[in-house]
């Protein structure tokens, strides 16, 4: 996602202004049993007012406020039924002001536990001696301060194997757990890091020799921490796999999967239940024997699953494999390679696209497709963040040789892979560059929404899917060849108040085709980062914020808030500033007639940002809206850099209604150019050798800059024209005289006329074009 993307998920509902946004640090416990009900505290600032819980699953869950909220702190009492599907999943905070960023939060399945220093702080357990005992199985909720040490202690019989799992690195938080086992008497028995395919996170098992107490230690491998850090320590008897093969099910029947780091054997399993839930799932894996389950990844597809057959570390023992379908192997030793064997047809286009770090895997797929011929024709590797893509055309009918191996050679039972191999036909990509929005009742927010065509630049319908009545799009279209779209969301006075799950469908249905897709998101979970590394490279989001669970990726958050006593428009779509100047627009608001308080009014979005470290290039300065001047002049001024672009901005409206605050936006968008663009008139002539002509040059100011700037022409070897055309302050056009040289020869000559100018202390440079002049023949 670009960061101009990540900006305005900030923008389009937050402003640089008095009145702060709803932010939720931290939820505690970070994971909730099923089956019953659980007391969830959010942590965070600006969250009085709270009325409800926004989360990924829908009506699933039940919930109900405990207490009155306070600046810093909302209560809830959570039920999770007994069928609720195992994993992790998003949540936000619903106020009287609106909604809040989202946290992560697991659902689980085995008994729940609290760590005493957390409501204790009197009771430490930050030494073996002072560990906190706890009975198997147990999933603990726990925090992590700066220099944090968590011990707790537990009982185990001889040759007892115990499941270990932090889930801590997958709320989305720097967090950076390890784990480590001790005996009785302090001494070391075994520890852990990072798991592949668990961000920072572990999972793994471990025999006891002989009977006893043990401890479990947990800090941040740098010992950093924060007061924002939670953490569920798993320990139990439930599974140790973290992928699945194959990753991917048919949508109906039953399938057989097998999870290779536990069993060898494939075990036939219904998916029925997860139909409703939006690819890729957690399946929860638990055997008879178990206490609890392990969630791992799986995603439903239409394309045949073809499964390597070993042994395939040749060409000559290749998987037979007939395209589309999915590719599923497993990189299971050092230095192995895997071949598939594909019939293909001359000009079928087809998409080969690995999928690894989305499944659990810790394989770095290189990919090598060979022609009939035996020949390579392409050799892949990942691209930045994502696993090996690529495009290809048989240039003829026959069987081509894929090639499949780790970049580092390295392999193992948890080096599972899936290759889908799909014929490319017309589709979009559709992006909502807003996860969260709040509408009063009887308006409207807006709702930017990105394209990314493939093979189709034609029109396309938009609806809502789970919205309720009242609430809809005002475009119920996107036409051909437009790829961004200032959507707006309405809300009827009708619509209850209360949260909202919806998605944006773009589709098209044709005799020719039929597509469609949802809006994807990306929604922030932790604080944007700021600044720059240590050697000027930029910031990035973790991997922990970047993939996040499927349930937070499609669809948008709304809470539907009471109506707000105040309105405001602009009146000018367009506006146009010239660079180093400045430039004026109306904002007009109007209110109900008993309602004063000022309404503030603030500018973002594009030049208007801080980057990185850097200054804005662009400075608002709007006044407040009052009951004595509801309609304010806006100024937008220029500065140091600012870049000659067109760009999307918002205005943010936001006032104090009792003790609601209420934030209202609308857009523009903002035109910089060149305060002067001088043309010549006319740009072409028809000369003889030694004839005399005039040209006019406009000056073609951009208000309110009125200043003198200067063309110098470039010289043209038997074209004469001044060395300098001045076009002095208010002056509208000037005229240019032109003479042609007694021998100069026939033809198409061209005079450049580069211009100059200072605008305050800033140097500016602009163009008049291209004077052209053709020479004739003397008669």
């Amino acid at each position: 996602m670009t960061r101009q993307a990540l900006v305005l998920l900030l923008l389009v509902i937050g402003s640089q202004n008095g009145f702060g946004q709803v932010f939720v640090e931290k939820i505690f416990p970070p994971a909730l049993q099923r089956g019953r009900i659980s007391r969830v505290v959010l942590s965070g600032s600006n969250l009085a007012g709270a009325t409800s819980l926004w989360t990924s699953l829908g009506p699933q869950l039940k919930l109900t406020l405990a207490t009155a909220s306070t600046e810093h702190q909302a209560v809830f009492d959570v039920f999770v039924p007994h069928d609720a599907p195992l994993g992790l999943y998003g949540l936000r905070l619903a106020t009287q002001n609106g909604l809040s960023n989202v946290h992560l939060f697991a659902i689980d399945d085995l008994p729940q536990a609290e760590e005493v220093e957390f409501s204790q702080p009197q009771l430490p357990n930050n030494e073996p001696a002072t560990a906190q005992h706890i009975n198997l199985p147990v999933a603990v909720s726990a925090a992590c301060g700066a220099t944090d040490v968590d011990c707790f202690s537990f009982r185990v019989e001889r040759d007892q194997r115990v499941s270990f799992e932090v889930v801590g690195s997958r709320l989305g938080k720097a967090f950076d757990p390890v784990i480590s086992i001790l005996d009785a008497n302090g001494r070391f028995v075994v520890d852990r890091d990072n798991d592949v395919g668990l961000f920072f996170d572990c999972r793994f098992e471990h025999t006891f020799a002989e009977a006893g107490t043990y401890v479990a230690k947990v800090h941040d491998s740098r010992y950093h921490g924060s007061n924002h850090w939670t953490y569920s320590l798993r320990i139990g008897r439930f599974p140790v796999a973290r992928v699945a093969f194959p990753s991917t099910v048919p949508p109906s029947g039953q399938s057989q999967v097998n999870f290779p780091q536990v069993e060898d054997a494939p075990r036939t399993f219904s998916f029925t239940a997860f139909k409703k839930q939006t690819a890729p799932f957690f399946f929860g894996l638990r055997r008879n024997q178990d206490e609890g389950s392990a969630w791992l990844p799986l995603s439903f597809s239409t394309l045949p699953n073809v499964i390597e057959v070993e042994p395939n570390d040749d060409r000559p023992q290749a998987t037979t494999a007939t395209a589309p379908c999915n590719l599923h192997g497993i990189i299971s030793k050092e230095n192995d390679w895997d071949y598939f064997r594909l019939a293909l047809k001359k000009g079928q286009k087809l998409k080969f696209c690995a999928q690894t770090r989305n499944i659990g895997s810790a394989a770095d797929l290189e990919l090598s497709l060979f022609g009939v011929d035996g020949k390579s024709l392409k050799q892949v590797d990942d691209s930045g963040y994502e696993d090996a893509t690529f495009t290809f055309t048989p240039p003829a009918d026959g069987n081509y040789v894929l090639q499949v191996g780790d970049v580092l050679r390295a392999g193992g039972s948890a080096f599972v892979y899936r290759i889908e191999v799909s014929v490319v036909q017309p589709h979009v990509e559709l992006e909502s560059e807003i996860g969260r929005i709040a509408v009063p009742q009887g308006t409207w927010q807006p709702l930017p929404l990105k394209l990314k065509r493939t093979q189709y630049d034609g029109p396309l319908e938009l609806s809502l899917a789970g919205a309720p009545s009242g609430i809809r799009l005002r475009t119920s279209s996107i036409p051909a060849n437009v790829n961004l779209l200032d959507g707006i969301l309405d809300v009827d006075e009708t619509v209850p108040t209360g949260v909202y799950t919806l998605q944006v469908v773009a589709s098209v249905k044709s005799a020719e085709r039929t597509i469609q897709t949802h809006a994807r998101t990306q929604p922030l979970i932790d604080r944007l980062p700021t600044g720059r590394g240590p050697h000027g490279e930029p910031f990035e989001l973790r991997e922990d914020q970047r993939r996040l669970p499927a349930t937070l990726t499609d669809r948008i958050a709304i809470v539907v808030t009471p109506p707000a006593p105040f309105d405001f428009e602009l009146p000018e779509s367009e506006v146009l500033l010239p660079r180093y100047v400045f430039t004026h627009f109306p904002i007009k608001t109007r209110r109900s007639e008993s309602y004063s308080e000022p309404i503030e009014l603030v500018a973002r979005g594009g030049q208007l940002e801080y980057d990185r470290l850097r200054q804005p290039k662009i400075i608002a300065t709007i006044p407040a809206a009052t009951t004595e001047q509801g309609t304010v002049m806006a100024k937008l001024s220029s500065v140091v850099d600012t870049a000659t672009t067109r760009h999307r901005v918002t205005i943010t409206a936001t006032a104090k209604d009792g003790t609601r605050t209420i934030n209202l936006t609308r857009v523009f968008y903002l035109d910089t150019r060149v305060a002067f663009q001088p043309t010549v008139e006319p740009s072409q002539l028809k000369l003889s050798p030694g004839q005399t002509a005039k040209v006019r040059v406009l000056a073609n100011r951009l208000k309110p800059f009125d200043g003198a700037f200067t063309i110098r022409p470039s010289k043209v070897e038997g074209i004469q024209l001044p060395e300098e055309i001045v076009l002095a302050p208010g002056q509208t056009e000037v005229e240019v005289p032109i003479q042609t040289g007694p021998e100069i020869k026939p033809g198409k000559y061209s005079v450049e006329l580069p211009a100059e100018t200072r605008i305050a202390k800033f140097a500016e440079q602009a163009s008049a074009g291209k004077l052209e002049i053709e020479i004739t023949s003397a008669e």
